[in-house]
Formats: C-alpha cells, structure tokens, sequence
C-alpha cells in the first residue's frame, strides 16, 4: 500500500495525462529527486550493507544496519556529498528509523542533515565544501517491523531491497551480510534467495546462507537497479503487523466513475455521428466516364494537390516540361557532376507561366538552348524553388475556388466542451477521494482516461478541413476520368478515342498521332503513379509507329526501361541526406525465499542522489 501522500502525487500525474487506465506503480519507485540535476553525474564504486537481524522484547523485528558507500566524484566543484533517502515504513507499516552516527572511511564524523519528505527522510551527508575523488560514508541507522509473514511460503521473511532502485547513478559492486542474533538463528529456515536487476527483475544472484553471516553481492548494476535479499524463519517468530487495508470507499465513488464513463462514450458518439453527418463538400453525382484530355484551368502542380498526391508534384512537373520539348531528360551526367542525371534546356516555346518559372529555377533567367543542369542529387537552393511552386499551388486551390473551408461544426465543438468539464470533474472527484480515503479509485482514474481521449477526439472532429467546391468536383471528375483511361484495357482505350467526342480529336489508325498523345498524358500517369506501365505503353506505340521520343534519353538512346528509375532518382534532389539519419520498491505480497521474488519486492531500499 502506498502511503497518502503518494497516492496524492501519484494521482495528480496519472489524472493530468488523462490516459492511464491501469496503475503498477512500486512505492520501492517512488523517491526523493536530487536537489540540483547538475550534482548526479557521478559514480558509486560500491555499496556494502552489513545487517543485524533480532527480536526485541515485544517479539518484533529490529534490524542494525551499517552501509558503507564508497562515491566517485568528478575532479571539478560539482558535489558537497550525497543524499541517502531511507524509507519511514514498509507497505504502511512504520519503520521508525533512528539514524546513530555518520562517519567517513577513516571513523571521522560526517555532518548530516535530516529531513522528513514524504515516505522517507532524506539524509544530506557533507558541508557547504565541495568533495572531489574517492570519498566513502558510513551510515548506521536502526530500523523496526523490518520481517514480514508470508502465507505463500508459510514463513517469516525479511524480504529486503539492500541499495534500493531510487538512485540515478551505477554501483559497481553491492554487497550484503546479514548476521542473525542468538534468539532467532535457530528459526533460520535455510532458505534464502537473492535478486538483482530493476524494480520487477527475477534475474537470481549467488547467496551463501550456509553460515552466518548470509552473504550476497552482485557487481556493475546500472542506475535504478537494486540487491534484494529473501531470508526465511519458521513461522510466528516475530510478531508481524499485516499492512493497514485501505479505507473503503463509499459507494458513489464507483457511481460516478460509471456515470462518468457513460456520458463521456455517449457524447463522443454524437460528435463522431455529428461529424459524419457534417457536409463534405460537393458530391460526386454523375457516372465517371474515360478522360484522354488534360484538365483546364488547373496546372498539374495544383492537380497532383488536389487528387492528394502531393509527393508526384514536381516530378510529374518535370515530364510535363519534357515531353512539351522545354528539356531533354538525360538519364546520365553529361557534365562533370556526381549527379546521375542531367536536364537539358531546349527552348520555351508553349511554355506559360508556371513552365518558364520552373525553367528559371533549373536553368537560369539567361539561359540558353543546350544548357545542362546536372540533377539527381540534393540542391538546397533548388528545392527551395521547387518546394516553393509546390506550396504555392497548394495554396491556390482556395484562392482559385478548387477548394473551401468546411463550415463550423458547432455541436462537435459543445460536445468538446462539455467532455473536457468531465475531464475537469474526473480530476477533481479524484483528488477528493485521495484527500479524504487516502486511495485512488482505480474506476475513476479509468473514467478519467476514457474522458480526456473523448475529449481530443471530439476536439479533432471540429476541425473544419479543406473540401470540394462544384469547380473543384469537376476537376477531380476530370482528373479521375483520366486515371481511368490510363488504366483501363487498349481496346476501351481505342473505344473511347472512338466515342463522338474523341472521333474528331485522334486518328486511331495515325500510330504518329497516338504516341504524341501517349507522351502528353505521360505526366498524368506519374501524378496517378501508374507511370511505369504507362511508360511501356508508349514504348510499345512508339516502336509500332518507327518514332524515337526524344524527351527522355538514355545512354543508348530511348530506354523506356529506365524511366521509373530516373523518375524515382529525381526524389533525391529534394531529400536532405543528413535529414535520412535524424528521426528514428513496494513490498511484494508474496515471499522470495524459494525463488519467486523479484528485485525491488521487498522492503528497505530507498534511494539517493548527489547534494
């Protein structure tokens, strides 16, 4: 059981993330933080506790302890000393240590401050002078009540966290020796155990109980991580106190957390049918029919925005200024760049304002026929230019009237409201019940979790996103026409070249006039992404016809092949390389003595840092 004013601190925490449903939390966990951050960079070279185990007269446990801690501080003015936070109870059960004097290595005094913080009193060994090196401390205290009755094992046990999982520094040996007392070595049941490793481990460790003292060590453990010992006696040798149950809690607590529950589910499925039932812009209301024509009044920057495939943008761009005869691309460096491709500037004719602004970017204002631009491989300066034609695109579909802003959501946003006062009320309901019972409502903190998730939920679902006006529906009617015939068989494709509206436009039997057409609706495929096979197609039309398309060479010639890998290389000019490699203890209720145990399960322990 933790103590009241744990629960507290552990409850304002759990409650503010408004996310955790379940708690595990050790107490053994629980401790003191360092004063300043600044004095934990140092290191232990060892912590050696010598214990003596004994009965008082009332028949309850006592336990003599001397730990000798050998620190290792920087050689700078970082450290007075140390802190040694020791534990006041032991699940509930007070210990009543009674610190008897503090020495260094050689038997001189140490001052000591002690203060009494929550369910440990700190001990802040050293004066205001700043320590450096080797320097070792001396800590006797006393302790009571330290054995608890297991039913599991059917035996007494002092089941015992020997440095505790509270420090953020590393030992490099942690040593034990438990020496029992004439009135109870008898009692000694010859089973022990012992565990190292983090709160919850049940990593076993050597122990010698053949003889008294019961010896254990364990060496280089990390931050956090702790001895534990397990040492059995017969039943009923010690008078034992079981710890204190926990006040129960009245019935409305559990009421509420249901009521809680329920409203918080109830009006997050109004938002979310709130949010459904919100108008999504403007429907597709006619059969979707083939498409061979680019789309007017919209560039295809703006096109590959508006179907959502932002990333297809310039590259489809770039196709696009190859096959109007703007650039050759040359799938090879034809200068003395590592760049594996290169574009090659041809002239501007047709180009309108987006072409020549893209071809300003690559080529320069005073460019000239025959120009080369090396590409493939990152350029600061023009992705910056292309990045920025990408946005500005993006941008324009609302200025343009492609796009608008979905109108308020007012009954998402009341229901919002009204979950995140539940959440408020969560909160509050919990830090009554710890005030006034001492425990937290596992219920609660449930309701409370369930609540805040609603509520960002229900948050999220006011917002008001970017849809369809009737302008832009008939362009993306248009734009998904095309992604049709794209894909769809040669014959539906001849079929629709065929149609009323196409029969004037294309000769199916002028294999001149159908490559031209193949190139011209090459940049749409790699909007769609279908431009490998779209690639072939054009292959297969241009070797039919005896054309050579003189858009995309490769080192012999035209190689339809090395298209989509040309095409897929022109991502690296617009990909940072260096970006590639950024961004990626509580009592246990059963015994340990015959192996069962974990470290940090039992009692003692603590914790400590730097002063």
């Amino acid at each position: 059981m933790l103590p009241r004013s744990r629960h507290l601190a552990r409850l304002l925490v759990v409650s503010a993330l408004a996310g955790a449903v379940a708690l595990g939390v050790a107490p053994g966990l629980a401790t003191p933080a360092p004063a300043h951050a600044d004095t934990s960079n140092f290191t232990f070279d060892s912590f050696e506790a010598d214990y003596t185990l004994s009965r008082d007269a009332d028949g309850t446990s006592r336990l003599d302890v001397v730990e000798t801690i050998v620190a290792r501080f920087p050689e700078f003015d970082q450290n007075r000393g140390i802190i040694r936070a020791i534990p006041l109870d032991y699940d509930g059960v007070p210990m009543a240590p009674e610190v008897t004097s503090v020495t260094d290595g050689s038997g001189a005094s140490v001052p000591f401050e002690s203060d009494e913080r929550g369910a440990f009193v700190e001990l802040a060994l050293g004066t205001d002078d700043f320590v450096r090196g080797v320097q070792t401390y001396v800590i006797s205290y006393t302790l009571e009540n330290v054995v608890r009755s297991f039913d599991d094992t059917a035996s007494d046990e002092l089941y015992w966290d020997v440095n505790g999982t509270g420090w953020g520094q590393p030992f490099g040996e942690v040593s034990v020796a438990v020496t029992l007392s004439d009135e109870i070595a008898d009692a000694f049941t010859g089973n022990a155990a012992c565990y190292v490793g983090p709160q919850g481990s049940t990593d076993q460790c050597p122990i010698d109980a053949s003889a008294t003292p019961i010896t254990a060590s364990a060496t280089d453990l990390g931050p956090g991580e702790t001895l534990s010992i397990a040492v059995g006696f017969a039943p009923d040798t010690f008078v034992t106190f079981e710890p204190p149950a926990p006040t129960p809690l009245p019935a409305w607590v559990p009421a509420t957390g249901i009521a809680i529950i329920v409203a918080a589910l109830a009006a997050l499925l109004a938002a979310i049918i709130s949010a459904v039932r919100a108008p999504g812009g403007v429907p597709r209301t006619r059969a979707l029919i083939p498409h061979y024509t680019e789309p007017r009044g919209i560039d295809i920057l703006q096109s590959a925005h508006l179907v959502s495939r932002p990333d297809t943008a310039i590259p489809a761009m770039l196709v696009r200024l190859a096959v109007r005869k703007n650039l050759r691309i040359l799938a090879y460096a034809a200068t003395d760049s590592t760049a594996p491709y290169t574009l090659q500037y041809r002239a501007d004719a047709g180009a309108d304002d987006l072409d020549r602004a893209a071809l300003d970017a690559l080529f320069g204002a005073d460019r000239q026929q025959g120009d080369l631009k090396p590409y493939g491989e990152y350029d600061a300066t023009l992705t910056t230019a292309l990045t920025g034609f990408s946005e500005t695109a993006k941008r324009s579909l609302t200025e343009q009237g492609f796009t608008e802003r979905a109108p308020k959501r007012p009954v998402a946003s009341r229901l919002a409201s009204a979950l995140w006062l539940l959440l408020t009320l969560t909160f509050a309901a919990n830090i009554l019940c710890a005030v006034l019972f001492g425990e937290s409502a596992i219920l609660l903190v449930v309701a409370g979790g369930i609540a805040g998730i609603s509520a960002i939920i229900a948050s999220l679902l006011m917002l008001r996103p970017q849809q369809l006006t009737q302008r832009g529906r008939d362009a993306v009617d248009h734009l998904d026409g095309l992604r049709l015939y794209l894909t769809v068989a040669e014959e539906d494709r001849l079929r629709a070249l065929q149609s009323p509206q196409g029969a004037e436009r294309i000769d199916v039997g002028n294999g001149r006039e159908l490559v031209k057409l193949y190139e011209k609706l090459l940049p749409w495929a790699v909007v769609w992404g279908i431009e490998d096979q779209w690639m072939s197609e054009l292959a297969v039309r241009a070797s039919a016809a005896g054309e050579t398309p003189d858009f995309f060479v490769g080192p012999d010639g035209f190689q339809a092949a090395l298209f989509v890998t040309a095409l897929q290389g022109f991502q690296s000019t617009m990909t940072d390389p260096a970006a590639q490699w950024s961004s990626s203890g509580a009592g246990s209720t059963m015994g340990g003595t015959f192996g069962g145990g974990f470290a940090g399960g039992g009692g003692g322990g603590g914790g400590g840092g730097g002063r």
